[in-house]
């Protein structure tokens, strides 16, 4: 058994992905993320992975497959670390107004906010003025804070009155720290290698011992 791989194949399983499926709300402490704008960089090429899994680059009929494997392999990512890996936009949807927005979701650069909106105590949408908050990227995930001087307004009681719009992820693959790819062309290997979704007498969800070494440095909480 190859050192690092004695934990079986890590396959990511419905209630891991749910969370960054495009249009899919979940509840996560006080808050519901859902993904507005999927990413469209991938951390590693096909190329890369077609280097890592040693197949020739002049042979090509496995590319569109290996696509797939970094599109997933990535996700397995996203999803053990809490990390937006690559540039993405999120709403976060709150009943009200909190003491401060915790944006959930972990970015190893620094999160944009592009709007946040309210619906006021007549339920008309409103725009609250970048002016009356600003955001903390030391902190993993972001959060953000309301300036001294702001006026917090009531919202009408309803859920979801308040919807953040942010982006964070990032926006070159030469940016992603080497462990992270690393971890990524990893689990490409162990897709390839082991394409059946079931190993007999193993747990097929877990992931491989080596991939949490180079992610747990970069896990966050939620």
């Amino acid at each position: 058994m190859e050192e690092g791989f004695d934990s079986p194949p890590f396959l990511p399983t419905k209630d891991m992905i749910t969370n960054t499926d495009l249009g899919i709300a979940i509840t996560t402490g006080y808050g519901k993320l859902r993904l507005k704008t999927a990413p469209t960089l991938t951390p590693v090429s096909v190329a890369e992975a077609k280097t890592h899994l040693r197949i020739d680059s002049s042979f090509t009929a496995d590319d569109t497959y290996i696509e797939t494997l970094i599109s997933v392999a990535t996700l397995a990512a996203e999803n053990y670390t809490n990390l937006a890996i690559m540039q993405q936009t999120w709403y976060l949807f709150i009943d009200s107004f909190p003491d401060y927005f915790n944006l959930l979701k972990g970015s190893l650069n620094d999160a944009e906010v592009n709007s946040i909106n309210y619906s006021d105590q007549d339920n008309v949408n409103q725009t609250l003025h970048a002016s009356n908050y600003f955001i903390d990227g030391n902190i993993k995930p972001a959060r953000i804070y309301f300036a001294p001087d702001a006026t917090i307004p009531s919202t009408y009681d309803k859920p979801n009155a308040v919807t953040v719009d942010f982006t964070l992820g990032y926006t070159a693959a030469n940016q992603v720290p080497a462990p992270i790819k690393q971890a990524i062309l990893l689990t490409i290997g162990r897709f390839y290698e082991l394409r059946q979704d079931v190993v007999t007498g193993t747990i097929a969800t877990v992931i491989p011992r080596t991939v949490e070494y180079l992610l747990n440095p970069y896990r966050v909480q939620g």
